[in-house]
């Protein structure tokens, strides 16, 4: 039978210690407080107000393309769905939104696809989106992505059709903000 080493009191001491100190440490480092989430989601207008903002947004561009570079004939493709926030699965009364889905049957020509992105800049950001980026430009294709300081982010493309569509970020919803502490909401 091997004879098996037992530690000292002091050098269990200084394990535990070890231990202690690695541990406090992960919990310090673990990220923002629910508490600090929440505050930050609370100085952020809630979901329903930036909703109707984005949709705002989405009809002025799609009416300046459609006056600019159309006739162009949006259709409402698919109505808005909501979801969760993973990180803010914590807090309670937390959601994000993609919005309907805007489509045009009909590709929208290579030689006009530069105006479409000027118009998309200026609309977008009078709604506080960044300068848009291409992440598809080539003959017959063309799709650009923008973001907002709350995370919300466009596409905007062309191909065979034309879309339209939004993701909000993180928003709590009327009832949860302290903006609407007393307020009726829906």
């Amino acid at each position: 039978m091997e004879k098996q080493h037992v530690p000292s009191g002091a050098a269990l001491m200084r394990r535990a210690a070890t231990l202690t100190a690695c541990l406090l440490i992960l919990i310090s480092c673990g990220g923002p407080s629910m508490e600090d989430k929440f505050q930050a989601l609370a100085r952020r207008p809630d979901i329903d107000v930036m909703t109707a903002r984005y949709e705002e947004m989405q009809t002025a561009l799609r009416n300046r393309v459609s006056a600019e570079v159309g006739p162009l004939n949006w259709k409402e493709q698919d109505p808005m769905s909501k979801a969760g926030c993973s990180g803010y699965s914590d807090v309670r009364g937390v959601e994000s939104r993609t919005l309907a889905l805007w489509i045009h049957f009909g590709n929208i020509p290579d030689k006009q696809w530069d105006r479409v992105v000027a118009i998309a800049t200026e609309v977008t950001s009078a709604y506080g989106f960044e300068v848009p980026s291409a992440r598809v430009n080539s003959p017959g294709q063309h799709d650009i992505t923008a973001k907002d300081a709350y995370g919300a982010l466009y596409m905007l493309g062309t191909a065979v059709n034309t879309t339209l569509m939004l993701h909000t970020g993180c928003h709590l919803e009327a009832r949860a903000h302290p903006a609407n502490a007393g307020k009726k909401t829906s």
